[in-house]
């Protein structure tokens, strides 16, 4: 489990995601809303600007997957453990409140083990930037 790995899986399904957003945003809003509905022009440009994100963010994990304990890999560590705490967040509210269907569960375990990974390979690191 090093870096090397977890930015290699990280840019993989993030590249997955963000292309789902982007170009379907109408097949990701059926598997995760509980309406459907209510995907509308508005909450399509906010999904396929967060798509576009998702992508750059995943070009990102894969040019700093051979970074190792550099200021730029761990840079990229801390971003990855960061991103996915607020994202367990997100969808466990999303879930509760009946916004997401109980698919949004899987993002939050799926944010939960990215966030171990990280945050273990983060510490791993600590006063190791060369």
């Amino acid at each position: 489990m090093n870096a090397k790995n977890l930015f290699t899986f990280v840019a993989v399904v993030v590249s997955l995601f963000g292309l789902g957003l982007t170009f379907a945003p109408e097949f990701m809003a059926g598997q995760y809303l509980t309406n459907p509905a209510w995907l509308n022009d508005g909450i399509k440009l906010v999904a396929q600007g967060y798509g576009t994100q998702l992508i750059a963010y995943a070009v990102a994990c894969w040019y700093v997957r051979n970074a190792g304990s550099s200021l730029g890999g761990r840079a990229m560590l801390l971003s990855v453990l960061l991103s996915n705490l607020a994202l367990i967040v997100i969808h466990t509210l999303a879930v509760l409140n009946g916004v997401e269907k109980a698919t949004g569960w899987g993002q939050v375990l799926l944010a939960l083990v990215l966030v171990v990974w990280s945050g273990m390979l983060f510490r791993q690191t600590e006063g190791k930037v060369a």
